[in-house]
């Protein structure tokens, strides 16, 4: 698991706000430190050096993180497969 950063706040919308070194795929799972799944990466905003990374919340985990603000969370090593159309083989 790499780090992805800490929790800054929980925004109004019910998504965790972080800061982050890197930049990570949209839609990849974010996990705690028990490698259990909190969410998904739903956007990235802000500079690119540190952007700011939202995560969408499952729904059994929005009450939990309320008082986690400075926990800090985890994507897994390997890359989520690629969005988009695949190439066409040529026989």
């Amino acid at each position: 698991m790499k780090e992805l950063g800490k929790i800054l706040h929980l925004s109004n919308r019910g998504r965790i706000i972080l800061r982050s070194r890197q930049t990570p795929a949209l839609g990849l799972s974010v996990f705690n430190s028990h490698h259990q799944k909190v969410g998904f990466v739903h956007d990235v905003f802000g500079p690119t050096k540190d952007p700011y990374i939202s995560v969408k919340i499952r729904a059994s985990n929005s009450k939990k993180l309320e008082n986690r603000v400075g926990e800090t969370l985890y994507v897994p090593k390997q890359s989520k497969k690629k969005w988009g159309r695949r190439k066409r083989n040529k026989n």
